[in-house]
C-alpha cells in the first residue's frame, strides 16, 4: 500500500486491514500509519529505486504479494508555458515514477510467484480532464493513468489485473485549508474512494482490468 500515511491512504489501510488483510504499508517515517492490527509499516523510499528493491524482498519474506495500491503523489501548479523545470521533475517523481517504481515490484513479484494478483493505481480526474494552470499535475497524472493501461495489457496473461482509480476532489483536511470558500457539495470522501479501491482488489472484479474508474 504505497501512500499508506495520507488521506486517502489511510482511508484505504483502515478498510483492507477491517477486512481481515495483511496490509503493508511502505513509507519513509515509520509510525506515521499508528498502530493498526494486522498493518506493518517498512521503511522505504518511492524515489530511490534501490529502497524499492529492498521492499520486494521484504514483503515476499512475509508471504505472497497478492495485491498492490499505489495511493502516493502529490500537487503542484503551474501553466504549461511557465513552469520551471523543478516543478515539472517533481511532478514526475511524484505522480508517475514513486507508482511506477511501486507497480513494477508488485507485478514482478506475481508474476514469479504465478498466483496471479490485483494492482490499483490511483490517478486523478485531473488525468482525463483540462483545467487551466494544472499543467505538470495533469500531465503526470495522464502518464501514470497510461501506465496503468500498459501494464493491464502486458499483464493480462498473468492473472494480473491493473486499474486506476480517478478521485475527483477529495474531502481531506488539505484540501480544505488550501479551498477554505470552496463549495464542498461535490467533493468525494476518502471513505468512498477506499470502497472502490476495496472492490478492485476483490474475486468480483476478477474480470475487470484496464479501466480507468471515475471517483467522485
Amino acid at each position: 500500500m504505497g501512500g499508506g500515511g495520507g488521506a486517502l491512504g489511510s482511508a484505504v489501510v483502515r478498510r483492507l486491514a477491517a477486512s481481515g488483510r495483511r496490509v503493508v504499508v511502505p513509507t519513509r517515517h515509520p509510525g506515521r500509519t499508528g498502530p493498526v492490527e494486522g498493518v506493518t509499516e517498512i521503511e522505504c523510499d518511492l524515489d530511490d529505486a534501490e529502497s524499492v528493491s529492498r521492499l520486494r524482498i521484504d514483503v515476499e519474506a512475509m508471504g505472497a504479494w497478492d495485491g498492490m495500491v499505489s495511493a502516493s503523489g502529490g500537487y503542484a501548479g503551474g501553466r504549461a508555458h511557465e513552469v520551471e523545470d523543478d516543478v515539472i521533475q517533481g511532478q514526475i517523481a511524484a505522480n508517475l515514477l514513486g507508482p511506477w517504481r511501486l507497480a513494477r515490484a508488485a507485478a514482478a513479484s506475481m508474476v514469479a510467484g504465478g498466483a496471479g494478483g490485483r494492482i490499483v493505481i490511483v490517478a486523478s480526474r485531473a488525468a482525463v480532464d483540462v483545467t487551466r494552470g494544472q499543467a505538470a499535475y495533469q500531465v503526470s497524472k495522464a502518464a501514470v493513468l497510461k501506465l496503468s493501461q500498459v501494464m493491464a495489457a502486458e499483464l493480462q496473461g498473468h492473472g494480473i489485473t491493473v486499474n486506476a482509480v480517478l478521485p475527483g476532489t477529495m474531502d481531506t483536511p488539505a484540501n480544505r485549508e488550501s479551498m477554505p470558500k470552496a463549495n464542498r457539495s461535490s467533493w468525494v470522501t476518502t471513505d468512498s474512494v477506499a470502497e472502490v479501491i476495496e472492490w478492485l482488489l476483490s474475486e468480483s472484479a476478477a474480470v475487470v482490468t484496464g479501466a480507468a474508474i471515475p471517483a467522485g
